[in-house]
């Protein structure tokens, strides 16, 4: 098992905005990376930034979930739904809901069920952080909705298979 734990640790998936100018990086499990083009983000608007950061999660978990199926195949383990007990479990899975913040309150990250995913950047960030601050704090919060929807899921499970 520790070799599919490896395996899983390993996963990187690459995501893009369509026209390349914003790209993303999931490694790790957790950490999350985000860059621009040369200029990019000296001239985006903040909604602009909501909407591609929101598109990019989507994207990296696809990827991640795409990824972690195919090393699961490898095994003996199987994920796939038995009875309506399992079924009523996967339902709550994709309801669980998940709101984080950066330190400074400027970008915030939810998702439901880690299929819908919305972000909120504060106006004035673009002006007032540079690009370096800013994928900092992308670095910050992202990690952090993932760490708490896991612990909704580990709690889940608590609940119905004790």
């Amino acid at each position: 098992m520790s070799g599919l734990a490896e395996q899983l640790d390993g996963i990187r998936v690459r995501a893009s905005t369509s026209g390349g100018d914003i790209r993303a990086e999931l490694s790790n499990r957790r950490e999350v990376s985000i860059s621009f083009e040369e200029g990019v983000y000296g001239f985006i608007s903040e909604t602009a930034l909501e909407a591609a950061l929101s598109r990019l999660a989507r994207q990296l978990y696809t990827g991640w979930v795409r990824q972690y199926q195919a090393a699961i195949s490898t095994t003996h383990l199987d994920g796939e739904p038995k009875d309506q007990h399992h079924l009523n479990f996967q339902d709550e899975v994709r309801a669980v809901q998940v709101s984080v913040e950066s330190s400074d309150g400027r970008i915030s990250l939810s998702t439901v069920g880690m299929q819908d995913f919305t972000a909120k950047v504060r106006r004035g960030t673009v002006r007032e952080l540079s690009e370096g601050e800013f994928t900092a704090r992308v670095a910050e919060v992202a990690p952090q909705l993932i760490r708490q929807y896991q612990a909704k899921v580990l709690e889940l499970k608590g609940r119905y298979y004790r």
